[in-house]
């Protein structure tokens, strides 16, 4: 059973971590925080969560709650999804109503328009984290630009893109 010192270490950095993602696009910072510093999870069980979260309904950051399973079980588990979702699902309540109020002000088109480039930004930051533990090699390097390019110029469902992928990946041996 987990600590309590490490169950309210994992609801604070959580809690964090939920308050900084933007559009669940912060896999670079989740990294940081699991696999660096505190050397909670391997790079492979980050990649192999995130890659489970865009297969499953819901929101893909449900990956949270399989990362903290590996590290502290359910209790664990319940304890950081809470803190990853609960203060987000108020704030966003909070925000969204104001923002309804006031759409169609000046300022707001103006917060609209200078957030694009910082979510471009966490996107790439979260495939350069994928990207780095996940592609070892050319065939791999392939296979992820073949993915990227069918997911691009196509309407192909991503689930079977993913599933493709696995398939061609384990039948090379990667």
């Amino acid at each position: 059973m987990a600590s309590p010192e490490l169950l309210w270490a994992m609801l604070s950095e959580f809690t964090r971590l939920g308050l900084i993602s933007f559009g669940g696009a912060n896999l670079a910072e989740m990294e940081r925080v699991l696999v660096l510093e505190h050397h909670w999870i391997p790079a492979s069980v980050l990649a192999n969560g995130f890659a489970l979260g865009q297969v499953m309904p819901g929101p893909n950051l449900l990956a949270v709650t399989h990362y903290v399973y590996a590290i502290a079980g359910g209790p664990g588990a319940a304890v950081a999804t809470l803190g990853f979702y609960g203060p987000t699902a108020l704030l966003s309540a909070l925000v969204a109503r104001l923002w309804y109020r006031n759409s169609d002000q000046p300022w707001a088109v103006a917060l609209r328009n200078s957030l694009l480039p910082f979510g471009a930004g966490v996107m790439l930051a979260s495939l350069l984290v994928l990207w780095r533990s996940s592609v070892h090699d050319w065939i791999g390097a392939l296979i992820a630009g073949c993915a990227f390019l069918l997911l691009w110029k196509t309407r192909v469902n991503a689930a079977l893109v993913i599933l493709a992928a696995a398939v061609i990946g384990a039948l090379v041996g990667l």
